[in-house]
């Protein structure tokens, strides 16, 4: 039996340079119910088995057509098992999930209790990696109750346009003046006016005797650029 040294590897490369295309096209198309980066990730790890498998064949003189190279390796990594092996205990690793062990959701996806969007379809305006960026959130009840009930409760109310809601959102996830300008196609001016718009209704939605470290906030934000 040949070993990977005796295999002509040059010959080996141009032939699976041939087969990329049809083994991507099979694997664009198994993989089409993942989401765009899972998939991506199923059709390198597709390729990189096809190629190892490809050059055993080589190596005792067989020839294989793409598409069974592609169906035996998307096999593999629909069960889990990629070109570094599989493990069943990392919690990370595909394999643990498809057994049920771990399940692994995005902190974009996981939105606090009581919060709603500035459309009021339930979802979530804010961000729920904050509580990681910054553990006073969760240490300090004001910034519990602004987060959760104050701000979503100001983001339904009728007095703010679709624009200014649109830029509290994108404020709120730390955009810069130019950046919400460029999102809401106007003028930094614009976003400045927005800004100050939006200070004022905040006073007035939380009252004269608004809390100084609210105060402070509608200050930032109608004086920040």
């Amino acid at each position: 039996m040949a070993t990977a040294c005796d295999v002509d590897l040059g010959r080996v490369q141009e032939t699976f340079v041939r087969m990329m295309p049809e083994i991507e096209r099979r694997a664009d198309l198994t993989f089409r119910h993942l989401d765009p980066e899972a998939r991506e990730e199923a059709a390198a790890e597709t390729l990189a088995l096809c190629w190892r498998n490809l050059l055993q064949c080589a190596t005792t003189g067989r020839t294989v057509p793409a598409s069974s190279l592609a169906h035996y390796a998307m096999l593999q990594v629909g069960s889990g098992r990629g070109f570094c092996g599989q493990d069943s205990t990392d919690v990370l690793s595909p394999r643990t999930q498809l057994l049920g062990r771990a399940t692994v959701r995005s902190l974009n996806a996981t939105h606090p209790a009581g919060m709603t969007t500035a459309g009021g379809d339930g979802g979530s305006w804010w961000d729920g990696s904050e509580a990681l960026e910054d553990r006073r959130v969760w240490e300090r009840p004001f910034e519990c109750v602004r987060i959760r009930h104050d701000y979503g409760a100001f983001l339904s109310s009728p007095a703010l346009t679709g624009q200014e809601k649109r830029a509290f959102d994108l404020l709120a996830q730390s955009y810069r003046t130019s950046e919400v300008a460029d999102a809401l196609e106007v003028s930094p001016p614009r976003v400045c006016q927005i800004k100050h718009a939006l200070a004022g209704k905040l006073t007035d939605f939380m009252g004269e005797d608004v809390d100084p470290n609210y105060r402070a906030l509608c200050c930032r934000a109608s004086a920040s650029g």
